[in-house]
Parts: structure tokens; sequence; C-alpha cells
């Protein structure tokens, strides 16, 4: 009974390894192809289905050595102490267009990655040079380039994985876990001066702004919690001579008063900053942040804040936002769910400008969820020391507001 039950647990291995010995083999004809095929549409679609297929069929390094069988579409790095694997093919789509997939394998997990770029050269991705290097904090960096142009340039590709592995957690406490992991790492990266002017454009998940005088650094990020719930974070990183990397707490919850607030870093009214906007008055630098606190259930909140450096401390927050009689510390829009609101800054025009936003009804007034722009719009500009408001601003020539 014993060698039966043996018998079939070893046929059922065998027979699982012939079947996916021809799933690489049938992915690797697929690839080769890709190349016959005219519509970029069909060949987009086609180069994400295989980055799927190749997820669902790579599990250790001899599944990648029998693809490399079938195919020399595929392009594969790895580490020097083996415990990472890069896998990369492409495609032009439409013209001009390069679509780039690239898949890691690290830590017995596998994520993958889409590129598009502008690329009038060959068409295949064989050409271009793939640089794939560790080091003795376990970061690895990886850089694709076309000899012209860096394609990809990942300063950290576990980093860069943990940030997608965040995006699909459920759970708080599973997240609250790979969040503490994740900060580890970024604070290993803030912390070196060599990587200040380094934007991280790989990590996606973090937005990164650097000031135009080089002296002030910020990166953010949110998890979305359960319930609608967004906690965000980052840090501010100073280049004053010595570098300073100093965390952001968010405690957006407690902030009653936003508008009136002045705040610090470890009292932060957290939000993802899209933009900075370094302006001066008299000995003192602003740094003005636009920022989107991401939505709830029913209402989006978008953010234009100050920062100030004062000997090495942070403060958010000052009255420099005047519309009328009123000054404020920082302006909050709050709008439905539902709609989209522009706010940016027009940098020939020296403005932010942005929606007007107003009810659907005037019943509903003061309840945000039934706001959304009115198609008219705002302005700020920044005269001596203070962001004065411009209502009714004709996008088409602001100059005649």
């Amino acid at each position: 009974m014993v060698k039966v039950k043996l018998y079939i647990i070893v046929s059922l291995l065998a027979g699982s390894l012939v079947v996916n010995s021809q799933s690489l083999k049938q992915w690797g004809e697929q690839l080769n192809k890709l190349e016959q095929k005219t519509d970029p549409n069909n060949k987009r679609f086609d180069l994400l289905e295989l980055s799927k297929g190749l997820k669902e069929i790579w599990r250790d390094e001899n599944d990648i050595n029998e693809v490399l069988h079938h195919t020399n579409k595929l392009t594969v790095s790895k580490s020097a102490d083996k415990k990472m694997t890069i896998a990369a093919f492409g495609n032009s789509t439409y013209q001009g267009v390069f679509q780039l997939e690239w898949l890691v394998q690290y830590d017995n997990r596998i994520w993958s990655f889409s590129e598009k770029f502008n690329y009038n050269g060959s068409k295949s991705s064989s050409d271009f040079t793939y640089t794939l290097s560790g080091s003795d904090a376990d970061l690895y960096s990886f850089q694709i380039n076309d000899g012209k142009q860096e394609i990809v340039d990942a300063i950290d590709v576990v980093t860069k994985c943990k940030f997608e592995e965040l995006q699909q957690m459920q759970g708080n406490e599973q997240k609250d876990s790979l969040n503490t992991v994740l900060l580890k790492r970024l604070n290993f990266l803030w912390s070196d001066k060599s990587k200040f002017e380094t934007s991280f454009k790989q990590l996606k998940r973090m937005k990164t702004l650097i000031s135009d005088d080089e002296k002030v650094k910020i990166c953010t990020y949110n998890i979305q919690k359960e319930g609608f719930n967004q906690l965000f974070y980052g840090a501010v990183i100073l280049n004053d001579g010595d570098l300073k990397v100093i965390p952001l707490n968010d405690t957006s919850p407690k902030i009653k008063s936003p508008e009136r607030s002045t705040l610090s870093d470890k009292k932060w009214y957290g939000a993802i900053y899209l933009d900075l906007i370094q302006n001066q008055s008299g000995n003192k630098t602003y740094y003005t942040l636009l920022g989107y606190k991401g939505h709830g259930e029913f209402v989006k909140t978008r953010v234009i804040d100050v920062l100030i450096v004062q000997n090495g401390r942070l403060r958010f927050g000052g009255p420099i936002f005047k519309s009328d009689r009123i000054t404020r510390n920082r302006l909050v829009f709050k709008y439905s769910a539902k709609a989209t609101m522009m706010v940016r800054y027009d940098s020939r025009e020296k403005m932010i400008v942005f929606d007007n936003l107003a009810p659907t009804e005037p019943m509903f007034r003061g309840v945000y969820q039934y706001y959304g722009p009115d198609f008219s719009y705002n302005a700020l500009k920044f005269t001596k020391g203070v962001w004065q408001l411009r209502k009714d601003v004709d996008l088409r020539n602001p100059k005649l507001n």
C-alpha cells in the first residue's frame, strides 16, 4: 500500500514537471512570435499577458534556463550572491514607443513591472544593457540602458517590490508589519548623502520632491487602511552641509482645525506632496507644497501647505494664504469622491491655479460629498511674502485678471 502511494506521488510530480516544461516551451514560442504582429494594441496586451504567464510558471532557476532553450528574446540578470534573478523582455508597440516587461524573483516571490518609453532604435530588448548589482547592506540596484538614456534606474529593487507587496495586502496588521520593514530600508536610502539628488523615480508608490536650492528633499507615501482610512508616511531630508533625516508623523485625525494650525514633523497633516514651489521673501524661504490626502468613501481632500525650515527644525503651515480679509495657515479642499479637482502650479505665470468648488445645490452647502468644480478657476499669486487669492481667473489669459 505504501509503495502504491509513493508511486502515485512520484507519477504526479513527474506529470507536473512535464506540464510545466511544456508551458515554458509554449511561453518561449509565444514571445518569439510577438515581433510578427503589427497591431500595437494587440502587442501591448500580449506583452502584459506574457508577463502574467511567466509569473505563473516561473518557479525556480531551472525554469528560466528551460525558457532560454526556446527563445533568445528574454534577458536574464542574476545578482552575485544568487539571491535575486531579473528576467526582462519587450517589444515596440506604437510608433516610437517601446514596452518593457521585467520580473523579479527574490525571497521565493516574484514581482512584475512594466515600463513604456520613447525609443526609435532596435526593436529587440536584447540590445539594451542590463546591470544588476548588490551591496553589503542587502540593497540591489538595477539599471537598463540603451546607450543614450537610462530606461530603468531602480536604486533598490527590494524596496520597489516591498511597495508593491504593501499595495496587495488587506489587513491593517499585515500592512503595519511590512511598513516597518519598508521604513527601515527607506531610512537607509534617505540617510545616504550620495543619494540626496536621486529622485527615486523607480519607487513609483512614493513621491519625491527636491527644492530648487537643493537644501530640502521630501518623500511621502500613503497606506490605505480598512474603512477608507488613509495614513501617510515619509521624511524631510535636509542638506545643509550635513544630511539630516526627519521622519514625518501623521496625526491628521487629531488636528481639528487644520487651516488654522501651525504644525511640525511630530504633528503633521499628512499628504502625498505632488509639487514643491520655492519662494523667497526677505530672509525667509517658503517651500509651498501641493498635496493630495486621498479619499474616503464619499469625500476627497486636497491641501496646499507651506514648509519653513529654521535652525534645522520644521514648521508646517504659516499665515501666508490670504483671501479677502481672511488669513489661513494652509488651504484644505474637500469635494465629492466622484469628482476630480485640478490644482497645479503655472510656472510661466508663477501662480497656483485650481478649480473653484461649489455644491451641486445651495441646500448642500457644507456637505462636501456634493461638492465639485463649477467650471470657474481661482489662483494664488505670491506677493510680498503671502499667497494672495485671485478669484475667477481666465486661464486662457491670466495676465488680464
